[in-house]
């Protein structure tokens, strides 16, 4: 949390500020390989570029973590209706989303069907966005 603060109110990073949420997902990415939030973040500092270690780092990682693993209808319904469903349905699924039964839940089976079979594609791979 210190990392985070340091970086909002004096728009200085020296580390990078790792939740649960984002241990969970770096080391569901294969970003990272550890068994406590704090190796997790001496992993990715270890290879994401310093000029990235800013809040907003922590405010994506930590609002898609929440989203992910305690909002599954909403986090499902965002990437149904995104520009790019069939590759976030995929990233969700990578983070430990069970899209089918959410989808199930939700009475959306066909639609999330109709999203996952769409032709639309990117071939970045997720951790050469962050650099």
């Amino acid at each position: 949390m210190a990392y985070i603060v340091e970086s909002i109110v004096f728009k200085k990073a020296t580390g990078i500020g790792v939740d649960t949420h984002m241990h969970r997902l770096f080391n569901a990415l294969g970003w990272a390989s550890s068994d406590t939030p704090d190796k997790t973040r001496k992993q990715m500092e270890g290879w994401l570029p310093r000029e990235k270690w800013g809040a907003e780092v922590n405010i994506l990682w930590v609002g898609l973590g929440q989203e992910v693993q305690q909002q599954k209808p909403k986090i499902l319904k965002k990437a149904i209706s995104c520009s790019r469903p069939a590759e976030a349905i995929r990233l969700i699924s990578k983070l430990g989303l069970d899209c089918q039964k959410v989808a199930a839940k939700l009475g959306i089976k066909k639609e999330l069907k109709e999203a996952t079979d769409s032709n639309v594609s990117c071939n970045m791979q997720p951790k050469k966005l962050l650099l």
